[in-house]
Parts: structure tokens; C-alpha cells; sequence
């Protein structure tokens, strides 16, 4: 069960970031959840772009996902920012995912994209990588 609401949760937040992407060049953070009623919510942080940092959005949208696990109860949550990595031929685009369940899984998911038009966005195969969880551990 727990890996089907990682995956459900990655390729909501996969799909929704392809489409922020498309006809724009970046976009602001943002996360989703799964609440323990089967409930998809999407948000993000309310931040002013010219005073913010993508640091910024995403410490906000842990500290939102964190507050909805206390009052309603999330069996899974994530979320997906623009970020760069780093390459053979040098700095790639990617989408950075950072998604966990309530048992304590989490995954941190890098996929490279290209523009080949100038529009649509292709994806590369995804790297994971298990990492600690942020969101349902209790807060420094």
C-alpha cells in the first residue's frame, strides 16, 4: 500500500510539474498530499516571487503538509521543485521530487528534462534515492 501512495503521489506532482513547465521556464515550488480519506490536496506556499527563494517555498510547503498531517491525518505527501544537476556536458534542468508516506519512507527523485521545440518538456529516466524523512518526522 505504501508504495502505491509514493508512486500515486510522484506522478501527480510529475504531471502537474510538466504542465507548470510547459509555455513557461520555471516555476515556484509546490506540494501535494494524500489524506488518510484517499483525498488528493495540491498546495503551495503563499509567497511574493521577488522577495522569496525557492528555500523559502519549500520550508513553507513542510511546515503546511506538517500542519495537515496533525489535523487531518496524511498517509502520504511531497513535493516538486525546478532545480539543476549537474552533468558530463555540465548543468541539466531537472525536477526534484521529495516524497514520503506515514511509516517513515521517504525518496528523493531527480529527473533531467529537455525542451527538443522549445515547448514540450521530455523527461529523462528518473534516479531515486532513499532519504530521511521531513515531513512526518517531528520538527527540529
Amino acid at each position: 500500500m505504501h508504495q502505491q501512495n509514493l508512486q500515486s503521489l510522484y506522478d501527480y506532482l510529475r504531471e502537474a510539474a510538466v504542465e507548470a513547465l510547459t509555455g513557461s521556464l520555471s516555476f515556484a515550488p509546490f506540494g501535494a498530499a494524500i489524506r488518510q480519506s484517499g483525498e488528493k490536496t495540491h498546495l503551495a506556499a503563499d509567497l511574493l516571487p521577488q522577495t522569496s527563494v525557492p528555500e523559502d517555498h519549500i520550508a513553507g510547503i513542510i511546515a503546511a503538509l506538517r500542519q495537515e498531517d496533525q489535523s487531518v491525518g496524511l498517509i502520504a505527501a511531497g513535493l516538486v521543485f525546478d532545480t539543476q544537476l549537474q552533468s558530463e556536458a555540465g548543468p541539466v534542468a531537472a525536477l526534484g521530487f521529495h516524497i514520503e508516506v506515514s511509516n517513515g519512507d521517504a525518496l528523493q527523485i531527480f529527473q533531467a528534462y529537455q525542451r527538443p521545440d522549445g515547448v514540450a518538456v521530455v523527461l529523462s529516466a528518473p534516479e531515486l534515492q532513499p532519504v530521511y524523512p521531513e515531513i512526518f518526522a517531528a520538527p527540529a
